[in-house]
């Protein structure tokens, strides 16, 4: 008797799943001075090494759930330790608080269960005056929305439905998260997947089929169409806002 193998999002290729690459848009985000650099999810080292590459003698410590990827990752970068940021204590693998210029979680935040308090703990990690590079998806997505509107929610095993996603934000939600824990925004930027529509008169319609969106604005169209949000905060040492 034959039995049907079964199917799980949570059981990705585990070769596509780290096929690392350097995050320019994260990259470009490095527009100040800065010496050490600590990265949360840093995956096989490409974007640290890229950054090392670019910015000789900066010292890039990452942390890394996977073993595999890890250790690629040791290959490349000055220090790199094994574990769940949510669990573990860095400082038991020779990672110093108060030490770090950026710390980077490039599509990092949205896996974990308490995000809020993974960002208010980079205080810890952080000089006086670091900052924070995130990048996170955008769950406003039009995409999102017309499929949900169509009866699908179908998770995948990367992307915008990453059956590993716990948390989902927008941009107002990404702001709040570190606005509320002590940080001041400097810079937002938006990544698109598909071109916004050119042309026409504001506010418009947006007809997605069986709904339409009434006098949607060039903000509305930016934050629909906008596929992840990469941000940069900094550290204050009392309070919070938006720069």
């Amino acid at each position: 008797m034959s039995v049907m193998p079964a199917f799980s999002p949570l059981q990705p290729n585990h070769r596509e799943k780290y096929q690392d690459r350097p995050r320019g848009d994260v990259i470009g985000l490095l527009d100040f001075p800065f010496q050490r650099v600590l990265e949360i999810g840093c995956g096989c080292g490409a974007t640290g090494a890229a950054i090392k590459q670019r910015y000789p003698g900066v010292y890039y410590c990452g942390i890394e759930l996977d073993r595999d990827a890890a250790q690629d990752a040791r290959h490349v970068l000055d220090h790199v330790a094994t574990g769940d940021i949510e669990q573990m204590d860095p400082e038991c693998y020779g990672i110093r608080k108060h030490s770090f210029d950026v710390v980077i979680c490039a599509d990092v935040l949205e896996h974990l269960y308490d995000p809020w308090k993974v960002v208010a703990n980079f205080h810890e990690y952080l000089v006086s005056g670091g900052r924070v590079i995130a990048s996170i998806p955008n769950v406003q997505n039009i995409r999102l929305i017309h499929n949900l509107l169509m009866g699908a929610w179908t998770y995948t095993g990367q992307g915008f439905l990453d059956a590993t996603h716990i948390r989902f934000f927008t941009i107002l939600e990404i702001g709040q998260m570190f606005v509320r824990n002590g940080y001041t925004v400097e810079k937002v930027l938006s990544v698109f997947d598909a071109n916004i529509p050119a042309g026409g008169d504001f506010p418009r319609d947006i007809d997605l089929g069986k709904v339409v969106i009434k006098q949607a604005t060039p903000d509305d169209l930016q934050k629909l169409y906008a596929f992840q949000y990469i941000i940069r905060v900094r550290r204050n040492e009392i309070g919070g806002g938006m720069a």
